[in-house]
């Protein structure tokens, strides 16, 4: 079998072609004659060198080389992964239901589906080699395998389902999970990651890695915001007309917490999360461009953000929102954060213009940038009650001892001595009481 002809033959999965990895595992499929050992260790070496430094990040069960030809294949970009990305194959099945799924896309679908198949059984081809059973290689030569990377107590990430679809015998079968996978957790640049955040000095984004695991079940006392956002992001992710969120209010309340928890909870249906700053508002444009046309949804998240009396740039974000020429993608909206509902400042001299006119004038155009965000939520300072509800829930969850009626006061002194009550106030005392619990001492 010539393993680099069929690999010369893709079309969809171009990146997997041009990837120097497999391109070394082709080689050596392909040796023979007199030079079989010496280029099968050859490239064995090559990729061990290539390899080590990606050993024990834990994303499927197979080996590490298996690893790193799915986080290719995950990241391939081409018109079958953005076909996947928009649902034109969320009827597909594998088993006996396929053929008759397949009988239900229309020609261009039905074409680039089967396309995709017969690619992923040449891959297959590469994904499956072992050089453990390579005759006369394995013996005597130190060559060991490639390991499994996944300890026992370790869960493997999403690409794990790349790692099934790969074992399955039927190609279509394969083709089916690598669509459905494409669909939940994006292709291209947006496959690596839930959230995202803009390169300084350079266009694109960048994944970011570790993501605050917050959920919404851990956010008490704001069940009436959460309610609200939960059904704002699910009717974004209908592919129906969503609203912007302002979420403003006392700082430490749970405002950005209760975003982050929407990506957790719905990051494995499709939703993407891309973080700007407000000095990075001016690159709106490159963001809209980049997630228009994708079958993700997004939320462009914007934390703490206000303007100073005389800071312009609020009138670039104002035009991006609502109000010039091109359109907001269907698939976007803007989450933004505020510890004040006006997020420009107003002053005294707004109101004392020269004339009612220019007052009227000036107070309508600092208010109109908040007014653009179609849900405005309100989180406050929580009174005694809701602060050490807050307090027991964390104290639970974290699994303390305390007792809950020194629990109340430790959380109490706490408050006083940290600046008044808030959510945030709450679990840095419960994360100070894990600490010492676990040192076993007592509070100070």
């Amino acid at each position: 079998m010539n393993t680099k002809r069929y690999l010369d033959q893709l079309i969809l999965f171009d990146n997997f072609r041009r990837d120097g990895i497999a391109g070394l595992i082709t080689a050596a499929r392909d040796a023979d004659g007199d030079t079989v050992e010496d280029a099968i260790l050859d490239s064995y070496y090559a990729i061990q060198r290539q390899l080590i430094g990606d050993v024990g990040r834990g994303e499927i069960t197979g080996t590490y080389m298996q690893n790193h030809l799915c986080r290719v294949l995950a990241g391939e970009d081409n018109a079958f992964t953005r076909m996947a990305e928009h649902g034109a194959f969320d009827g597909m099945k594998t088993g006996a239901d396929a053929k008759v799924c397949l009988k239900q896309l229309t020609v261009t679908q039905r074409t680039l589906f089967l396309h995709a198949a017969n690619e992923l059984k040449m891959i297959r081809t590469v994904y499956d080699f072992n050089y453990e059973k390579v005759t006369g290689i394995a013996d005597g030569k130190n060559v060991a395998a490639f390991g499994a990377l996944v300890d026992g107590d370790r869960k493997p990430g999403h690409r794990e389902k790349l790692h099934q679809a790969m074992r399955k015998r039927d190609c279509i079968d394969a083709a089916v999970q690598f669509a459905h996978f494409y669909r939940n957790f994006g292709s291209g640049v947006f496959e690596a990651a839930p959230a995202f955040e803009l390169v300084d000095d350079a266009p694109g984004i960048a994944p970011v890695r570790e993501t605050d695991p917050i959920r919404l079940e851990d956010l008490v006392g704001i069940d009436a915001q959460k309610d609200l956002l939960i059904e704002n992001t699910e009717i974004l992710l209908a592919g129906l007309p969503a609203n912007n969120v302002l979420l403003y209010g006392d700082s430490g309340t749970g405002k950005s917490s209760s975003v982050k928890a929407l990506l957790n909870r719905y990051s494995d249906k499709g939703l993407k999360m891309i973080s700007i700053r407000k000095e990075q508002l001016t690159r709106l444009p490159e963001v809209l461009h980049l997630v228009s046309g994708r079958g993700l949804k997004f939320i462009l998240f914007i934390d703490d953000i206000s303007f100073e009396e005389n800071e312009s740039g609020y009138k670039v974000f104002k035009s991006m929102i609502e109000g010039s020429l091109a359109a907001k993608p269907a698939n976007a909206i803007f989450v933004a954060t505020s510890n004040r509902k006006n997020i420009v400042k107003e002053v005294w001299g707004d109101r004392q213009g020269a004339d009612d006119v220019r007052t009227r004038d000036n107070i309508q155009e600092k208010r109109s940038l908040s007014d653009r965000f179609g849900i405005t939520l309100v989180y406050s300072s929580p009174d005694k009650d809701a602060y050490l509800a807050i307090v027991r829930h964390q104290a639970q969850a974290a699994g303390l001892s305390l007792p809950a009626e020194q629990l109340e006061q430790e959380a109490l002194k706490w408050e006083i001595r940290h600046g008044g009550r808030s959510g945030r106030v709450a679990r840095q005392f419960v994360d100070y009481l894990t600490g010492v619990e676990h040192l076993g001492k007592a509070p100070a």
